[in-house]
């Protein structure tokens, strides 16, 4: 077992464990009013046919306003003590979201993909999309709590556990860290249980020192909500999206003379031929119904993170241009 903690502030932290079959602990516990909600794809969780569970079917489409209002009237009739949730980064976020405004403080996050064990919702910020518009509204607060349990992603695919690298090896590239190397190299299923727990120790510390110490935004962060819209809805593949926004501001920062062709086009192309990440991603983007901030986390070629503004006009601009390029990836 490992074990680190997540630092709020001088008085406040998040305990973050790290353990393989370490669930049923929380799973068996009968203290008074504690529920849990889970991902019903989540087979090891749904077959143990629980009494004090809520079953959600984790996606972007699920942090919508209508189903967060049926769940917060749901539980508005039990008297809850404290939560257990299981499930990807949207299940963690539209429960602590609705958890939160419920004013319910003693919660517990279980990551059930790669992911979302790596680049965990320890912003201080949970998000709902509102009217097409992914990310709208925010509410604040912390899980009490992280138990990543590598017994969960054994449910996974070995396409979905080797696309989900593609998180850390971008994690890894910004902080220019080992941990890109090994993601590739994982990303061949090449490992044991023991090195899985390892890597996903060192890469979330990298990725709790960066939202701590480098910038609130990470890079792909900004544009990804292009891709989210009433056009080509919100069902998507989250990995695939976050790389090809990734990609799309290394993109930007070229553009601006930020960062040097040799490097966007390096990261590019091992993005591109080791996970699945396909191009004609880009026509999701909706160019007439156009939400997202415009305010970047740009990766420039000295390994800094700038912060750079674009007005919309010129960024639509931009936009075009790399659908363009794009385009000569895949036609």
């Amino acid at each position: 077992m490992k074990k680190t903690f997540f630092e709020i502030d001088d008085i406040q932290n998040v305990e973050i464990i790290i353990d393989y079959n370490h669930f049923k602990k929380y799973i068996n516990d009968k203290k008074y009013n504690n529920y849990i909600i889970f991902d019903k794809k989540i087979e090891l969780i749904n077959k143990l046919n629980i009494n004090n569970a809520i079953s959600l079917i984790g996606n972007e489409s699920l942090k919508s306003l209508d189903k967060y209002l049926t769940l917060i009237l749901k539980l508005s009739e039990y008297e809850i003590n404290s939560v257990n949730i299981f499930g990807g980064y949207s299940v963690l976020e539209f429960s602590g979201y609705i958890l939160e405004n419920l004013g319910i403080k003693k919660y517990n996050f279980f990551p059930t993909t790669i992911s979302s064990a790596i680049m965990l919702p320890i912003k201080g910020e949970f998000f709902l999309n509102f009217n097409w518009k992914k990310d709208y509204l925010i509410q604040k607060g912390y899980p009490n709590k992280i138990i990543i349990d590598t017994i969960l992603f054994e449910t996974l695919s070995n396409q979905e556990v080797k696309n989900m690298f593609v998180i850390p090896y971008i994690i890894g590239k910004i902080l220019n860290s080992k941990i890109s190397k090994l993601a590739l190299n994982y990303s061949k299923m090449n490992f044991s249980d023991i090195d899985l727990q390892d890597f996903i120790f060192y890469s979330l510390k990298q990725w709790t020192y960066y939202i701590k110490n480098e910038h609130k935004n990470f890079p792909g962060e900004t544009i990804i909500k292009l891709f989210y819209n009433k056009k080509s809805g919100f069902n998507k593949n989250y990995t695939q999206i976050f790389a090809i926004s990734f990609i799309i501001e290394l993109y930007i920062s070229w553009y601006y003379g930020f960062l040097d062709f040799e490097t966007f086009e390096k990261i590019e192309k091992e993005i591109i031929n080791n996970f699945n990440v396909p191009y004609k991603l880009i026509e999701h983007i909706d160019f007439k119904e156009f939400y997202c901030n415009n305010n970047f986390a740009l990766f420039t070629s000295s390994g800094k993170i700038i912060e750079y503004m674009i007005p919309y006009d010129e960024l639509k601009n931009i936009l075009k241009e790399v659908r363009e390029y794009f385009r000569g990836g895949y036609l």
